[in-house]
């Protein structure tokens, strides 16, 4: 374990002890599982850690990850783990008045003032090293900027639960930012599951997430008979959830990888009230018929797999151990995804495509891969972006069939 300077008070013992846990940890962490399950394993593992030590252990290594690459490489790990709480923390920090008193006197700032403090030793702009690769469509500064704000909470209420959750809401006193009829917006650490009954009551779904069925729905907004759908990239559920109670008459068919991820979903859909659905396992990067669908579909949902840049923001470690390569390997598995999905497509029926990326070579040039090999005619496409709510940033695509429309 990294050790530091002997501390001369029983508090700089603990300050020390903090930094050099934290130290520890991101030493030792190499990005294979999410950063949250590496330290509740160790956590869990040695009990000696109450909880105001597991706090403040954790928050300095989440602060750390936040600053990305935009640290000057003159400077050590602790300076980087004290700059990170200066530009993270909006109160004054103990920790910080032992350490950089003079940071702790301006911590209260505003974000951009903080910045002009330590632009000698920062650099917003380097946060993320992927300039060449975003698209032009994503405002690089206010993306970057993202990076330094905890992202909200979001959820979305379930129609025809809109009193039961206000009501829970007001008798347990939680805060919370109203942003449309049935989405709310809370602080990240709000405990939400203590008090409403997920996935019946309210799904926990980011801002954009909710909005990514907007395409679809805008442009067919009261279908008069069942639409068939396939969400061929289900996941756990939450798009499924969302086009269940936005459009009421469809007949749902769900897929993904493995038979576990739809026995997750199972559980989430008893919870949601979700009873009549098909699903089974299916690879779509591997180009084979797929037995189990006997019609073709009205709608294919494909929330691809992707880089996740979009949510970065959410897990932070993953822009530390993301590497360029990958940006294609995720594009050319969503191509085939594709063009493995889209032969299950009804003549004039509509095709989604979803990523929380911001790559331009996951999103525009992926739209641009679709118009040239498959009979699709683009009806739009956008990016949803999050850095004015605190949301992800995603990129939805509707496409439709050329042949004659049967909505």
């Amino acid at each position: 374990m990294h050790t530091d300077e002997t501390a001369s008070s029983p508090k700089g013992n603990y300050f020390h002890r903090y930094l050099n846990f934290a130290i520890f940890f991101l030493e030792n962490y190499k990005g294979e599982v999410p950063f949250h399950l590496y330290l509740k394993k160790y956590f869990a593992l040695h009990k000696k850690h109450g909880s105001k030590d597991r706090k403040q252990i954790s928050s300095l290594c989440y602060n750390f990850f936040r600053l990305g690459f935009g640290v000057s490489s003159t400077i050590t790990i602790t300076e980087k783990l004290l700059l990170a709480t200066f530009l993270l923390e909006s109160k004054p920090s103990e920790l910080l008045q032992y350490f950089k008193p003079d940071w702790n006197e301006k911590v209260q700032l505003e974000l951009q003032s903080k910045l002009e403090v330590v632009k000698t030793v920062f650099s917003l702009e380097k946060i993320f090293p992927y300039f060449d690769d975003i698209s032009k469509q994503i405002n690089f500064e206010d993306f970057c900027f993202t990076f330094l704000i905890q992202p909200k909470l979001f959820i979305r209420i379930r129609p025809g639960k809109e009193r039961s959750v206000f009501q829970k809401l007001e008798n347990a006193n939680i805060s919370f930012e109203k942003i449309s009829q049935n989405c709310l917006g809370f602080s990240n650490t709000t405990k939400i599951t203590e008090v409403l009954k997920t996935d019946k009551e309210a799904v926990i779904q980011d801002y954009n997430s909710q909005k990514t069925l907007n395409l679809f729905t805008s442009h067919i907004p009261n279908p008069t008979s069942n639409i068939s759908i396939w969400d061929c990239c289900a996941a756990s559920g939450g798009k499924s959830i969302l086009v269940h109670d936005l459009l009421k008459n469809i007949e749902l068919t769900v897929s993904d990888t493995r038979k576990s991820i739809l026995e997750n979903l199972r559980f989430r859909f008893a919870k949601a009230g979700i009873k009549k659905y098909n699903s089974f396992v299916a690879d779509l990067s591997v180009s084979k018929p797929i037995k189990q669908i006997e019609e073709k579909f009205d709608l294919i949902i494909a929330d691809v797999p992707c880089s996740g840049s979009g949510t970065w923001a959410r897990t932070p470690e993953q822009l530390l151990y993301f590497t360029k390569s990958e940006i294609l390997k995720y594009a050319e598995l969503q191509q085939k995804i594709v063009l493995n999905a889209v032969r299950y497509l009804k003549a004039g029926g509509y095709f989604l495509y979803i990523t929380c990326s911001v790559f331009k070579k996951e999103n525009e040039e992926n739209v641009n891969f679709i118009q040239q090999n498959l009979n699709l005619q683009l009806i739009k496409s956008e990016y949803l972006n999050g850095y004015e709510m605190q949301a992800d940033t995603l990129f939805t695509a509707l496409f439709k069939n050329r042949s004659k429309a049967i909505l």
